[in-house]
């Protein structure tokens, strides 16, 4: 894997404003390759804990090695991550539209 990225952890995402899409999926697929070559416990419950969907999960865990698993399961702890926070959005638009309502 790249030496010259820094990994990311997943909850570190819906802070982030701007970064483009590939140095995210390399810096996420880092942070999880190493879970998957020493920590795997703690990858399952991280995954559990963003709420991944289990059987992409374990349909990425079926690739042939770590490095092809890492970027897979990268993609879907990123979509999942901007579908929060899409919904998030949505909800407080909606909130500040029935804000407006009430005035």
């Amino acid at each position: 894997m790249d030496n010259d990225i820094l990994p990311i952890d997943p909850s570190e995402i819906v802070h982030l404003k701007h970064i483009d899409e590939d140095l995210l999926l390399k810096r996420l697929s880092l942070f999880i390759y190493d879970l998957l070559q020493h920590n795997f416990e703690k990858l399952c419950a991280l995954m559990y804990r963003h709420d991944v969907n289990e059987k992409l999960f374990n349909e990425a865990l079926l690739l042939p090695n770590d490095e092809e698993r890492a970027k897979a399961i990268a993609r879907i702890v990123i979509e999942r991550e901007m579908l929060k926070k899409k919904t998030r959005e949505m909800y407080r638009a909606y909130k500040n539209e029935n804000r407006l309502r009430e005035k």
